[in-house]
């Protein structure tokens, strides 16, 4: 137990002095104040799924995943490319307990820069005494940066070097935002109707970032914007079993990451 707190000890504070983490809460903060800025002084004040609120989202679902898995997937291959995984092995600190401290350091430190930027917004809101801002993206941002640091570990643990774990981090950064809502259109164009819109809700559940956006969408009040050929399937969603499954399959995003690498890193002399 102490192993593993001297461990998580080291890692938070290593994260949160990571340069990249720095910048990405910069980043982050800035753009997040233009896009108030912009709201304020050029559109009219609204409620609802709002450009503001796309903007705010996109701009959240673009950029934390590709920090989240760049510098999760960074750490676990330095570690393991410097032999330093191998030698804490040799220590009492269990595979779990170097997961988890690993996964949660990155957690708390995204976490941090999510706060800052969003506290910025609001304090704005406040000067201004308005709120067009609404709060719950705040959680499932944080829901964002709990998968994608669980899949950080996962691109990190098949990786043998930092180079080749920032390929692949990018990789599947970029299959994520970018390649599989262009297969989704392509295929659209062969299939219709039923088979369409299963291939669609498949998709979403298989995409986290999809099933980050479709959770504030249908969340947050705003489900019309899907339209009436997901009718069926928001009002499901809003029950309490629909809830419950939600909160399920979000959860299994987590922990079958975390499982999944912890089997890789068993064939790297974990304990």
């Amino acid at each position: 137990m102490n192993e593993t707190r001297a461990f998580f000890q080291f890692e938070i504070k290593k994260m949160i002095r990571n340069r990249s983490v720095l910048i990405f809460g910069a980043l982050f903060s800035v753009l997040l104040t233009a896009i108030t800025v912009v709201q304020f002084y050029a559109m009219p004040s609204s409620s609802g799924f709002t450009r503001y609120t796309a903007s705010f989202l996109n701009v959240t679902l673009f950029l934390l995943p590709l920090f989240t898995l760049a510098i999760g997937a960074l750490s676990i291959a330095s570690d393991l490319e410097s032999r330093w995984f191998a030698l804490l092995s040799t220590y009492s600190l269990k595979s779990r307990s170097y997961r988890w401290a690993k996964w949660l350091s990155l957690v708390l430190s995204f976490a941090l820069m999510l706060s800052i930027g969003y506290g910025i917004v609001l304090i704005i809101h406040a000067f201004y005494a308005t709120s067009t801002l609404d709060v719950s993206m705040i959680g499932f941002a944080f829901l964002a940066v709990a998968i994608f640091s669980a899949l950080s570990i996962v691109v990190g643990s098949v990786a043998k070097n930092r180079i080749q774990g920032l390929t692949i981090a990018l990789g599947v950064w970029a299959f994520f935002l970018l390649i599989a809502d262009y297969l989704v259109m392509a295929i659209g164009t062969f299939v219709a109707g039923v088979v369409l819109h299963q291939f669609v809700l498949f998709a979403t559940f298989t995409n986290p970032v999809q099933w980050v956006r479709m959770g504030f969408i249908l969340y947050s009040g705003n489900s019309s914007v899907l339209g009436p050929a997901y009718y069926d399937f928001t009002v499901f969603m809003l029950t309490p079993l629909g809830v419950g499954i939600y909160i399920f399959c979000s959860l299994l995003w987590v922990i079958l990451p975390l499982w999944v690498s912890g089997k890789i890193l068993s064939r790297s002399g974990d304990k």
